[in-house]
C-alpha cells in the first residue's frame, strides 16, 4: 500500500455486485496560517460573487490559493474538462494545501470523473467541499478513493447564515455534529443507523448505473433539490424507486426542496411516494440551496432518531 498522508481505518463497504475492503481516509483537520485552496469544477463563477467567501476564509486565518482555472468561462463551464480536472489535480497534488473550497455549483462534475486521477487523491487525502451539481465529485471520490468528503456550502453561500461557523467547527475540530430538524415533519417513524451519503436529487439520479455510485446497502441517504417543478421531482423519485436503491437503504432525510412548487404540495408528494419505505423517513434537514446549509461529512456513520428529530453523526469528520 503506498504512503498516505492522513489518516484511515479499515472497514468494509457493500459495492454494487461486489463486497470491497476499502480504507476510509480522513485528511487532516484544519489549523490557522494554513493554506487552502478554491476551484470551480462545474459553472464559471466571477470574483465579486465569492468575495464575501474569501473573506471569511482570509479572516480565520487562511492564506488563499486560486485555481489557475477558476474564473475561466466556457459557455456554462468554468473553461474545458481538462483545465478544470487540472485543478482539482494541482490543489490535491500540493503539499503547501490543506483543504479545497469549491467556488460553486452549476453543472459540470460529472464530465471530470473519468478524467480523476482518484490514486492521486487516496495518496493525498484532504478536506473538499461542495454542493449541489458538486455531488458527483464528492460521491465519486469517496467511491473512488474512500476519501471523506464534505457536502457544505460553496464559496458563493458561505457567508449565508451560520454556513461557515459550522463548517469551520467541523473541518477544525474533533466535533461530531448533531443536527436537530427543528422544522421537520416525519414521513416514517424509526431509528437507524448506517454510513451518510447524500447530496442533490438529480445529480444522483444521474450517477445511477454508473461506477461511480456507491452501494446503498444500509446509508442514511440524505436528497435535497432546486428549481425542479413537482412532476420532476416525481420523474426522480420515481427513478430511484424503480432503481431498487431505496429498498437498501437504513433511513431517508430529506434536506431543503426549494423552488419546486408549494410546500404542502411537495410535501404530499414526498409522503406519497416515500411512505412505503419500510424505514425511517423524515422532512426538513437544514441542508441545501436554502440560507441555512449544514456541513455533513460522506462516509461516515450516522444515527437518524425520529423521535428526537435528531441526525448525530458518530465520529470525527477529522484526524
Amino acid at each position: 500500500m503506498p504512503w498516505i498522508l492522513g489518516c484511515f481505518k479499515h472497514v468494509k463497504i457493500v459495492f454494487k455486485n461486489s463486497m470491497v475492503s476499502l480504507p476510509i481516509i480522513k485528511g487532516p483537520r484544519l489549523q490557522p496560517n494554513q493554506t487552502v485552496g478554491v476551484i470551480a469544477p462545474a459553472s464559471p463563477i466571477n470574483q465579486p460573487e465569492i468575495e464575501q467567501g474569501l473573506k471569511l476564509l482570509e479572516s480565520f486565518p487562511f492564506k488563499i490559493r486560486l485555481g489557475r482555472h477558476l474564473f475561466d468561462h466556457l459557455n456554462y463551464l468554468a473553461g474545458p474538462d481538462q483545465d478544470r480536472a487540472s485543478d482539482l489535480h494541482q490543489m490535491f497534488s500540493d503539499p503547501d494545501i490543506k483543504a479545497i473550497f469549491c467556488a460553486r455549483g452549476g453543472y459540470g462534475s460529472a464530465r471530470l470523473l473519468y478524467n480523476i486521477d482518484f490514486d492521486l487523491i487516496r495518496r493525498n487525502p484532504k478536506i473538499i467541499v461542495g454542493f449541489s451539481d458538486l455531488t458527483a465529485l464528492l460521491i465519486a471520490t469517496y467511491k473512488k478513493s474512500g476519501l471523506i468528503t464534505f457536502h457544505g456550502p460553496t464559496l458563493s453561500d458561505l457567508s449565508k447564515d451560520k454556513n461557515w461557523q459550522n463548517l469551520s467547527r467541523l473541518v477544525t475540530t474533533s466535533q461530531r455534529p448533531q443536527i436537530f430538524l427543528k422544522q421537520g415533519r416525519i414521513i416514517n417513524k424509526g431509528r437507524a443507523r448506517g454510513i451518510l451519503l447524500g447530496g442533490n436529487l438529480s445529480t444522483i439520479c444521474s450517477l445511477l448505473e454508473t461506477s461511480f455510485l456507491p452501494s446503498f446497502e444500509g446509508v442514511i441517504l440524505f436528497l435535497e433539490e432546486k428549481g425542479e417543478s413537482p412532476y420532476r421531482l416525481d420523474r426522480m423519485l420515481t427513478h430511484l424507486l424503480l432503481s431498487g436503491r431505496l429498498d437498501r437503504l437504513s433511513a431517508l432525510a430529506i434536506g431543503q426542496i426549494v423552488d419546486c412548487g408549494e410546500r404542502e404540495l411537495v410535501y404530499n408528494l414526498l409522503k406519497e411516494r416515500l411512505r412505503g419505505l419500510d424505514i425511517p423517513v423524515v422532512m426538513g434537514l437544514p441542508i441545501g440551496h436554502g440560507n441555512e446549509n449544514r456541513a455533513l461529512p460522506l462516509g461516515l456513520p450516522a444515527t437518524l432518531e425520529t423521535e428526537r428529530m435528531l441526525l448525530k453523526i458518530e465520529e470525527s469528520a477529522v484526524c
